[in-house]
């Protein structure tokens, strides 16, 4: 009977641990989320390492899976149009991280392994300040949240917006595995909650979204998991 073969990640996520140092694991930090080994072997290598237990475990920058997402403008929508400008966008993005050591491995990365794209409705372009697009709205929303983010202007319309694009890791769009903030309450009673329960119960929320939005990537990837839904694909 053949022996069941996981990697380190996946026996972790099924044991709900994880490795406080990856290193302590293997010195190449690749065969925690690649190599494959038994049940038996793993637990081997893990009792060299420290471990928090009942704690999800975590995948670095370079082993999140990307999915690249595009804002298109509505009136290609549905056409073959939509795909070629939202292609200019992801040439241009390439191009444009080229040399900038992070996003040029992690936009390589998924350029070679995960590949998937996802196109969406950005609604209208024009660049009018008194008459914005809600296209052009959309840039500058992901501008001003920290998004890396590259737009494309289309020479034959005039130099018009018509597509935007920008790379999602899996902690924005997987919620089964990175679920929504869930603040604390307090059981349910016919008295009002002390004032000092309230405030011990508001700093604990506090501390626990802290702990969540670390654990989720930052504030970047807040903004966009309440950013995308809003979509319909193109």
């Amino acid at each position: 009977m053949e022996k069941t073969e996981k990697t380190g990640y996946e026996w972790s996520l099924e044991a709900n641990i994880r490795l406080l140092n990856l290193s302590e694991y293997d010195t190449y930090e690749g065969e925690y989320f690649i190599g494959k080994l038994t049940a038996s072997e793993f637990y081997e290598r893990l009792s060299k390492c420290k471990v928090k237990p009942n704690s999800q475990p975590r995948k670095t920058d370079n082993f999140l899976e990307y999915r690249m997402y595009g804002l298109v403008n509505y009136q290609l929508c549905g056409t073959i149009h939509a795909g070629i400008q939202f292609g200019h966008a992801v040439v241009d993005y390439g191009r444009s991280v080229r040399g900038v050591k992070e996003l040029e491995t992690i936009y390589n990365k998924w350029a070679d392994i995960d590949k998937t794209v996802i196109i969406l409705n950005g609604g209208t372009t024009n660049n009018n300040p008194e008459r914005l697009g809600t296209l052009n709205k959309h840039l500058n929303n992901l501008n001003d949240n920290g998004i890396v983010v590259q737009s494309f202007h289309e020479p034959d319309l005039n130099n018009a917006l018509t597509a935007i694009c920008f790379l999602v890791d899996e902690r924005v769009w997987n919620r089964e595995l990175y679920l929504d903030f869930k603040p604390e309450t307090l059981p349910w009673s016919n008295k009002k909650p002390s004032e000092k329960a309230l405030s011990h119960l508001e700093e604990k929320n506090k501390k626990n979204y802290a702990h969540w939005e670390e654990k989720i990537g930052n504030k970047r990837n807040v903004f966009l998991r309440d950013f995308l839904p809003k979509f319909r694909l193109a």
